[in-house]
């Protein structure tokens, strides 16, 4: 498990691919649109998602039988950033784990790294959205103390029959006592991943 560097571009767009094919209902964005992004865009991605405390995107490899520090197959994947209407909160915005390795502990591994970052940046609350008919999903984020906030939503007109369901989890206790916490938390959706 590492943070991106900013020279991981090609691998961040192999990963990010594999998970639009792998499980297409489950993420705003499409194949066919990632993959038309100009590589710049991919370079600009892990630039951005390297440092600070806006973006981050964490990598899962899998390393078996190779030396210490060499790179791995990439199995997943989780992307957070700072949303603009609600900087004091962090959105997880994409995670996916690779089917070989679901079940064992990856999707766990994955969400710490970007709950640890959340909560080293400062973040009150994360929030994301997912798909509720994936029950393997919402289990990890109901194990790791994320609750359901509102309904089932849709999403754009231009993502026919996609569904998600919102979710929240309070990382400050003072901060999630204030009346305007849920309703901060729970403002529109926008598309900040890209």
């Amino acid at each position: 498990m590492r943070r991106i560097e900013a020279a991981d571009a090609e691998r961040l767009r192999e990963v990010r691919l594999a998970a639009l094919a792998d499980a297409p209902d489950s993420f705003w964005q499409t194949l066919a649109g990632e993959g038309a992004r100009p590589f710049a865009d991919w370079q600009a991605r892990a630039a951005r998602n390297a440092t600070g405390d806006a973006h981050a995107t964490f990598l899962l490899e899998h390393t078996p039988g190779r030396p210490e520090g060499a790179l791995g197959q990439l199995v997943g994947m989780v992307d957070v950033h700072r949303p603009s209407h609600a900087p004091e909160f962090r959105e997880l915005a994409a995670m996916w784990v690779a089917p070989a390795v679901r079940g064992t502990g990856a999707a766990d591994l994955l969400l710490g790294a970007a709950l640890g970052w959340a909560r080293e940046v400062g973040a009150v609350g994360v929030r994301l959205w997912v798909v509720p008919t994936n029950p393997a999903a919402v289990g990890v984020y109901l194990r790791h103390g994320f609750r359901p906030v509102g309904t089932v939503e849709e999403a754009a007109p231009d993502q026919a029959g996609k569904v998600y369901l919102p979710m929240l989890l309070a990382l400050d206790d003072d901060a999630a006592a204030e009346p305007t916490f849920l309703e901060r938390a729970q403002a529109p959706w926008t598309d900040e991943s890209g």
